[in-house]
């Protein structure tokens, strides 16, 4: 991987949309993922971004980590450790390209299902899902398993907020607790997978404002967003972002 000027323009570009769908939406991440891999080989692309994602994961948790909940983070971390496990191992031995359609196809049937449920009638007064049930215990692991193969667990943790119902600010800051942990423990098995190097670190850190100024325009973004409309936002951005792992 070599820093010109294109892997520098593309990146910032990418880098921003990481910015922005830490303090916004999530989801929106798989696309910076995409964008940051045109311009990169896709698995060592995962490399750049990770110190990108854990600087703007910072930034996250300053502005909404005291709206976090911590119970939903602990009852999820066990099926998240999981994911990641069976993600490196598969970056390690299958085809990663493969693995990212399936992850991509799975999105899209969680969405359905989610917008299933939404339109039973008994849904607007039901109590929130089971934050240990299956469901998802299912998307922790997915969680974990995508952003390990492609830095795309957003999709997959905004799928699981949602069915936890839980409120904007408490969504972003459990987001900002979860991925902070989450991309802390990748770091060691980037660096194993040889992901991450003194070159990729270089990109990283001449991208890197792209996803300050992100950040900065989310946090506009979702001070202005009520619950419901922040609901349709993410679960649009996710449906997208799975199509988008599909056919890229």
């Amino acid at each position: 991987m070599e820093l010109t000027v294109t892997v520098v323009a593309v990146g910032l570009v990418a880098a921003f949309v990481f910015g922005l769908s830490k303090t916004a939406v999530p989801a929106v991440s798989a696309f910076g993922v995409a964008l940051l891999a045109t311009v990169l080989p896709p698995v060592p692309s995962t490399g750049v971004a990770l110190p990108v994602l854990i600087v703007v994961d910072a930034f996250a948790i300053a502005l909404y980590g005291r709206h976090a909940n911590v119970r939903l983070l602990l009852q999820l971390l066990p099926s998240v450790v999981v994911g990641l496990a069976a993600g490196w191992a598969l970056v390690r031995f299958a085809d990663p390209a493969v693995v990212t359609r399936v992850i991509g196809v799975v999105l899209l049937l969680s969405v359905a299902g989610t917008l299933l449920r939404r339109r039973r009638p008994a849904d607007d007064d039901a109590a929130p899902a089971s934050a240990g049930g299956p469901v998802a215990l299912l998307l922790g692991a997915g969680a974990g398993l995508s952003t390990m193969v492609a830095n795309a667990g957003g999709p997959m943790m905004t799928l699981y907020l949602l069915r936890m119902r839980v409120g904007v600010l408490g969504f972003l800051g459990t987001v900002a607790w979860f991925f902070t942990a989450v991309n802390l423990i990748k770091v060691p098995f980037s660096v194993g997978l040889g992901l991450i190097t003194t070159e990729s670190l270089l990109i990283s850190a001449a991208i890197t404002p792209g996803a300050v100024a992100g950040a900065l325009l989310g946090r506009r973004i979702a001070r202005g967003m009520s619950v419901e409309v922040f609901r349709v936002v993410a679960l649009t951005a996710t449906a997208a972002a799975g199509a988008w792992l599909v056919v890229r």
